[in-house]
């Protein structure tokens, strides 16, 4: 071949290749966003109202969180959440000095050699006379700019820090006007505003009813503070659902997420776990029917495959998720097939059995011959101290085929 046959081919060659990158270029179907995949978390209706998934506990760079509001907006979608706050520290903000370092040069005259910044670490002193300086609203804004292309429920909070205690309070209007030396106050600007105040990770103390420091009673007893947050990250506080269930304190499940969430729940996600939520029983995602559903105390806590609340929620859950069927009747017993359409496991008691129904799946179980009707413990569902919520589940029966009847008991027994 010549050079010029073999120039012609190659110019031929790359005109094809060319058009072709336009063509792909300007391929409509092409400028969607590509590789943003989103878990879908599957939860039935109950009682008529929707199952929305939230996470009203999460930090960022603007106080002690290692991540921006639009990368913990991203990661929400991604985890299949639909709704999420984040509550950064009014009183702590030690991302803020490193900021202030870094600006150096930009920041007022005034403020350069202030390289702790101004009020950042609250929690045992009051601020000076200069106030809080930074815009304790700017995450939200960046929060709802951001979530734009995901469409989520973005929800303005702050967490109100002291060694006293910490609180949450979601659905405030203006973070800068919270903040007063007395925490008791700081909550009252709060809940001024609007704000619902639940109590964060609480600790035990072995001296008071509830296991609860006498400040936090004080605030529970009067109103300020209504619910509390039984599940943060890995911790657990059951000892305090009976005292939610019997006081009617709606309880909540948050991941307290500073670093990625994949960083703390990644290794248990294979086996099913998923990262901290709070389900919300509402009819609408907006935060008029959030908010109410809330102070009507419709929450389940779900921490660690594990769901928290009021009996009759879970038992709906489960009886909305869960289906029975009559297979047939063989020698000794009843076979029946429990099927789960939902992205929740059950753990499910019978007699002296127990058994998982996976999320998304089916398994066979074996019940007294006869049987029309199934009695059930479901051990993961917690609506008190050591209670555990429990279902009876009828179904109808079906002929049974011959060949079936002949063959040997089944599994489990």
């Amino acid at each position: 071949m010549n050079k010029s046959k073999f120039l012609l081919i190659a110019i031929a060659i790359f005109a094809l290749t060319t058009s072709a990158m336009a063509q792909k270029k300007n391929d409509p179907t092409l400028s969607v966003h590509t590789g943003k995949h989103r878990q879908e978390i599957i939860i039935p209706q109950i009682k008529g109202y929707n199952v929305y998934k939230a996470d009203f506990h999460t930090h960022t760079i603007y106080s002690d969180g290692n991540i921006t509001p639009s990368l913990r907006v991203r990661e929400a979608w991604s985890d299949g959440l639909d709704i999420l706050a984040i509550t950064d520290h009014i009183e702590y903000r030690r991302i803020e000095r490193d900021l202030i370092k870094y600006m150096g040069e930009y920041i007022k005259e005034e403020y350069r050699n202030l390289p702790k910044g101004v009020n950042t670490n609250l929690q045992d002193v009051a601020a000076d006379e200069r106030g809080i300086l930074a815009n304790l609203n700017t995450n939200y804004d960046e929060a709802i700019e951001s979530n734009q292309q995901y469409g989520m429920l973005i929800v303005r909070g702050v967490e109100i820090t002291r060694n006293e205690g910490h609180y949450n309070a979601i659905f405030t209007t203006d973070n800068n006007k919270i903040y007063h030396p007395n925490i008791k106050q700081s909550i009252q600007n709060a809940v001024d505003q609007g704000a619902y105040v639940f109590q964060n990770h609480p600790k035990h103390n072995k001296t008071t009813k509830t296991s609860m420091s006498p400040l936090a009673e004080e605030l529970h007893n009067s109103g300020l503070v209504k619910g509390m947050e039984i599940g943060n990250g890995w911790a657990f506080w059951g000892r305090l659902v009976p005292y939610c269930i019997k006081n009617n304190v709606p309880m909540f499940s948050n991941s307290d997420g500073h670093s990625t969430i994949a960083e703390r729940f990644q290794p248990y996600y294979n086996d099913g776990v998923y990262r901290n939520m709070t389900f919300i029983l509402a009819k609408k995602c907006d935060e008029k029917s959030i908010k109410e559903a809330i102070e009507k105390g419709r929450t389940i806590a779900y921490h660690n495959n594990r769901l928290i609340g009021k009996e009759e929620y879970l038992a709906e859950l489960f009886k909305a998720s869960v289906s029975i069927e009559h297979l047939c009747d063989n020698k000794k017993e009843t076979v029946v097939m429990l099927t789960n359409k939902s992205s929740l496991p059950y753990s499910v008691k019978v007699g002296k059995g127990e058994m998982i129904v996976h999320a998304m799946s089916a398994v066979q179980l074996a019940l007294p011959k006869g049987s029309a009707s199934a009695e059930f413990t479901v051990t993961n569902l917690i609506c008190g101290g050591n209670k555990r919520v429990k279902v009876t589940m009828d179904f109808k029966r079906k002929p049974t085929n011959p060949y079936l009847a002949a063959n040997e008991t089944w599994y489990p027994r």
